[in-house]
């Protein structure tokens, strides 16, 4: 008898505890704070159209964000700000992604002009 009230004293303390228990971001399929935050689309027009010409540029080229990091000493974090449209890249980062990622006259010309559009 005393063996089964402890059973059940455990078993409902566990279960408050549990029940007062907050889940974690991974258990809610929601992000967690520290994690950046990823905007829902970009924004139309020129800006957003360049920071996919830059983000599929770099992915045609093979690389990621710190690998042209590395390669440009551009941040990594302002690398991740153009390609998702949060800033624009100056004419010497343009030059600085432009040697790294060596892209076709095609590919250079319609991102100077998209970037031309914005300023």
């Amino acid at each position: 008898m005393l063996a089964a009230l402890i059973v059940i004293g455990l078993l409902s303390g566990g279960i408050a505890t549990y029940a007062n228990s907050t889940p974690v971001a991974s258990e809610t399929n929601k992000t967690s704070r520290s994690a950046t935050p990823r905007p829902s689309s970009l924004p139309p027009g020129p800006e957003g159209r360049l920071a996919t010409q830059l983000r599929d540029a770099r992915k045609n080229a093979g690389l990621s964000q710190e690998e042209v990091s590395a390669r440009t000493g551009i941040a990594r974090s302002t690398i991740n700000d153009f390609e998702r449209a949060l800033a624009v890249p100056s004419a010497e980062s343009m030059q600085a992604l432009y040697s790294v990622y060596e892209p076709s006259y095609d590919e250079w010309t319609a991102l100077v002009v998209t970037r031309s559009e914005i300023r």
